[in-house]
């Protein structure tokens, strides 16, 4: 998709900036900057999606993103209805390359974290143990100032890089260095998809919405995401059936009609393709590893 540029404000008093988000929901664009991030999800849950990446995200989600790797956290839709049990709390670490000084990285001493900068350009899910320590760390890196939260940043830093668990989400080659003239429309469209996935929605209806004809929509779709829309469409709802899967006691024939399909057996077959497993073994794999 053709992102939007975000501008990270860091101020002049500090080298690097943190925040904690507390919201009904989050509502951000699909978006890139050029500053790295580290997020952590300590309350939420809904769909990720980063580069080529899409995926369910839930409490305790933490991802390391290079710079300029497209990315969006959405809530599942129940959060965008004005549910007063339902929360968003982020913690948010972004930071330039140069933020300690040109060359800083380059120093031998940093040849773990520079790998890190290369991993982070797919972006990379923390998981294992060290996910709770590392968690703890950035909150700690929040409460503090001055030399303590520059101390404890490099520690998150270092921690991270040298990590033994943890998934890649993205393909290589989804950074994004152009202009964002086009944001609105391919937010347009992706806003449309994530609140419509249950229903049919016909190639016709999806290109009119942003006044291209099916061919020529076909071939900015796949440009900006590197996918089909026809995949694209089929992750969202192969997502979304999952957190269904784990989440609901339904079964597969309902949640096959409950994201979109009207077809038992397509359903099966793009299950089986995009995750690996059978709706069935999913299940059985995921409470059997929880």
């Amino acid at each position: 998709m053709q992102p939007k540029l975000e501008k990270i404000p860091i101020y002049l008093s500090s080298s690097i900036a943190v925040k904690r988000e507390i919201t009904p929901y989050i509502d951000y664009p699909w978006h890139y900057h050029p500053e790295y991030e580290i997020i952590l999800v300590e309350k939420s849950y809904g769909i990720r999606l980063m580069g080529n990446h899409i995926g369910n995200f839930s409490d305790g989600d933490l991802v390391f993103i290079s710079s300029n790797l497209p990315h969006v956290w959405r809530n599942d839709k129940d959060f965008y209805q004005g549910s007063e049990n339902l929360q968003v709390d982020v913690y948010v670490i972004h930071f330039r390359e140069d933020a300690l000084g040109e060359g800083f990285f380059d120093l031998s001493e940093f040849i773990q974290i520079r790998n890190l900068f290369l991993l982070g350009q797919q972006g990379l899910l923390i998981t294992g143990d060290d996910k709770r320590k590392i968690s703890e760390l950035i909150k700690a890196v929040y409460n503090s100032s001055g030399i303590d939260r520059l101390t404890l940043f490099l520690t998150t830093l270092e921690r991270i890089a040298n990590l033994k668990n943890y998934e890649l989400l993205s393909g290589v080659g989804c950074t994004n260095s152009i202009t964002t003239e086009d944001t609105k429309r391919i937010n347009k469209v992706m806003n449309f998809i994530m609140e419509n996935y249950e229903r049919e929605i016909k190639l016709e209806e999806i290109a009119d919405l942003v006044s291209l004809n099916i061919s020529s929509f076909c071939r900015y779709f796949k440009s900006r995401t590197h996918k089909t829309y026809t995949q694209f469409l089929n992750e969202i709802r192969i997502a979304q059936a999952c957190k269904l899967l784990i989440n609901k006691k339904m079964r597969v024939s309902e949640i096959c009609y409950e994201t979109g399909y009207n077809n038992i057996s397509h359903f099966n077959r793009q299950f089986k393709l995009i995750t690996g497993l059978t709706a069935s073994e999913y299940k059985k794999k995921y409470f059997e590893n929880t």
